[in-house]
C-alpha cells in the first residue's frame, strides 16, 4: 500500500502557487498495533472556542509562518502544536495539490505514514482528535454527496459521518482527492471545475 501510494503521488504535477496566503495540512495515515489490519486516517475537531473554522472537522494544520522551512515543515509544525505528533516518527509520503478554501488560503496537505503508537494531546484549539477506518471512507455507500453553490457554479462534493463527526467541506474535498489519487477511489467530486476558478 505504502509504495503504491508514494508512486501516485510522485506521478502528480502539483499546480503552481497561487497568490494566497498558504497553509499546510497533514494527512496521517495510522498503521500502528489496533490499526494493523485496517489503516485509520487522522482527523480533529475544532474547538467552537476558536474564531474560524468553529466547530468543524479538519486535518491538522495551520498558516505558513517565518521561520518555517517550508509547507511541510508548515504541516508539521502545526499538528505538534494542536495534538502532541511525534514528528520525528512520521514517514513522509508526498503531497496533493492544494485546494483555496473559502477563505481564500491556499491549503496545501501533505500525507505521512505513523507506524508508532502516538500520545496525541489536544491543545486549546481542537476539542477532539479521532481516527476513521480508511475502509470506511474507500466505501462509497458511506459517502453522502452534497450540492454546493461555488464561484455561482453548482458542483458535487462528498461528505461523511462516522461516530457522529461530520467529515465536510474542504476538509471532505481534500479526503476524496485523497482517496481518489492514491486509492483509485472513484468518489464524485466536481474538482475539476473547483480548481478552474483558480488563478494559475
Amino acid at each position: 500500500m505504502i509504495d503504491s501510494i508514494k508512486q501516485k503521488l510522485e506521478k502528480l504535477n502539483l499546480l503552481k502557487p497561487s497568490s494566497f496566503k498558504k497553509a499546510g495540512v497533514f494527512i496521517g495515515i495510522l498503521n500502528f498495533d489496533e490499526f494493523k489490519d485496517d489503516p485509520h486516517i487522522l482527523f480533529t475537531k475544532r474547538s467552537t472556542k476558536v474564531s474560524t473554522h468553529s466547530g468543524e472537522v479538519s486535518f491538522p494544520g495551520g498558516k505558513w509562518e517565518e521561520g518555517d522551512q517550508d509547507l511541510y515543515q508548515t504541516s508539521l509544525r502545526e499538528s505538534y502544536e494542536e495534538i502532541n505528533l511525534n514528528t520525528s516518527d512520521v514517514i513522509k509520503l508526498g503531497a496533493l495539490h492544494y485546494l483555496i478554501s473559502r477563505h481564500n488560503i491556499e491549503v496545501n496537505p501533505f500525507i505521512g505514514l505513523l507506524q508508532k503508537k502516538q500520545n496525541f494531546i489536544a491543545n486549546d484549539e481542537i476539542e477532539d482528535i479521532f481516527s476513521v477506518p480508511l475502509s470506511y471512507l474507500l466505501d462509497k455507500e458511506n459517502a453522502i454527496q452534497n450540492e454546493l453553490e461555488r464561484e455561482n457554479t453548482k458542483i458535487i462534493i462528498p461528505s461523511w459521518v462516522y461516530n457522529e463527526q461530520k467529515i465536510w467541506g474542504l476538509t471532505a474535498m481534500i479526503t476524496a482527492d485523497f482517496l481518489n489519487i492514491c486509492f483509485d477511489a472513484d468518489i464524485p467530486m466536481d474538482i475539476d471545475i473547483i480548481r478552474a476558478n483558480y488563478d494559475n
